[in-house]
């Protein structure tokens, strides 16, 4: 049998073969929990379709959604569209050892700092530039000319294969002592649950009450046919002076409710708002330093390196765990922006995003975030 030396294996059959990759739980704990757990269903996730917690086998029957010959073959998306997840995310993890120096290294794929969740990808080639980009969590032992295989399908828009390629299934075994007592529920992850809901009429409105705890990222999903379900996010509590309850309109024809909650370990650091608050934006290549002071009424002021002072005319700041967009950011008298501030602490970190000029190109840097 395949994989008998000790360690955790990932057992893959897919409707083009089967190929089998180790995971690293001592280099990538976290990853390589999360994956088991989605994998077999011992960790709960949200359906972001419809609100509910499931614990399914989350990847059978997903499909390798991007295939780019000689790089690489990424799934892990419900959708399909490579734009979702399991609800939540986790921090990265890098190690000196694991390195993007050839074929077969199986990895997370994300959206910037910190925002691992199911999707995956496996590499068919060196593809060292995501070196401390990506977390890598896995190699493929055996089955590479499936893997290979599947990199070399025919694509369309997106690099989605023509022909969907189909994980079919995705068995976990465990060889050995060490990687028996391996302890998946350990690892610092989140944790997914429905909330119950108290629903209480209040003249014209509504309003709902749950269990609220620090560090939750709550989410409401609303439907008038239990069918259809439509969500929001309320944002993450980072700090003890947070609501148990929400108030809304009352609907005429009815409405259904469904809570879930995403509980985090500890703090994910990006504010609700940046209000009344100083944000200064120190571009790399040598593209100066803006310094914003945003107002209560979506604009404010700014600064820039050799530049007259200027307003800002509109932005739209969106709260994620442990990650906040303007999105965009507009300024009287320079181009406008997309950004990602990923934060290392609750006063700073990295951010990368677009600037809109006569054409489009990237722009990073580091920023604080001060009071």
């Amino acid at each position: 049998m395949l994989g008998q030396t000790n360690g955790i294996f990932a057992d893959f059959t897919t409707s083009l073969g089967n190929f089998t990759c180790q995971l690293d739980y001592t280099n990538a704990p976290k990853a390589v929990a999360n994956f088991i757990g989605l994998a077999t269903g011992q960790r709960a996730w949200l359906d972001l379709t419809t609100g509910r917690v499931r614990t399914n086998a989350f990847y059978n029957g997903l499909t390798f959604h991007r295939v780019i010959a000689n790089f690489m073959i990424q799934a892990g998306s419900p959708n399909g569209l490579g734009n979702d997840g399991p609800g939540y995310v986790f921090h990265d993890e890098f190690h000196p050892s694991l390195t993007f120096s050839d074929f077969g290294v199986l990895a997370m794929a994300n959206s910037g700092t910190n925002s691992n969740g199911s999707q995956f990808f496996i590499t068919v080639a060196n593809t060292s530039w995501l070196n401390n980009v990506h977390t890598i969590f896995g190699r493929v032992i055996s089955g590479s000319n499936v893997v290979y295989a599947i990199s070399r399908v025919a694509t369309g828009a997106n690099d989605k294969p023509l022909t969907n390629v189909v994980i079919q299934t995705v068995a976990i075994r465990r060889v050995g002592t060490a990687a028996q007592a391996f302890n998946l529920h350990g690892q610092g992850l989140p944790v997914v649950t429905n909330l119950a809901l108290r629903i209480a009429p209040a003249g014209s409105d509504i309003v709902l009450a749950y269990t609220n705890r620090l560090y939750a990222d709550n989410r409401l999903y609303v439907s008038t046919n239990l069918s259809a379900w439509n969500g929001s996010e309320l944002g993450l509590e980072l700090g003890p002076a947070f609501s148990h309850s929400l108030r809304r309109p009352r609907a005429a024809g009815g409405e259904f409710f469904r809570m879930a909650q995403i509980q985090y370990p500890a703090s994910t650091l990006a504010p609700r708002a940046v209000t009344n608050r100083v944000l200064t934006l120190n571009f790399g290549g040598g593209l100066g330093t803006i310094v914003v002071t945003f107002n209560a009424s979506g604009g404010g002021t700014y600064t820039y390196t050799g530049g007259s002072p200027g307003v800002v005319t509109d932005y739209e700041w969106f709260q994620e765990p442990y990650a906040g967009r303007l999105w965009p950011i507009y300024y009287s008298a320079l181009i406008p922006m997309t950004l990602r501030l990923g934060f290392a602490s609750t006063t700073g970190g990295t951010f990368s995003g677009t600037a809109y000029g006569t054409s489009a190109f990237p722009v990073s840097g580091s920023f604080t975030l001060g009071p």
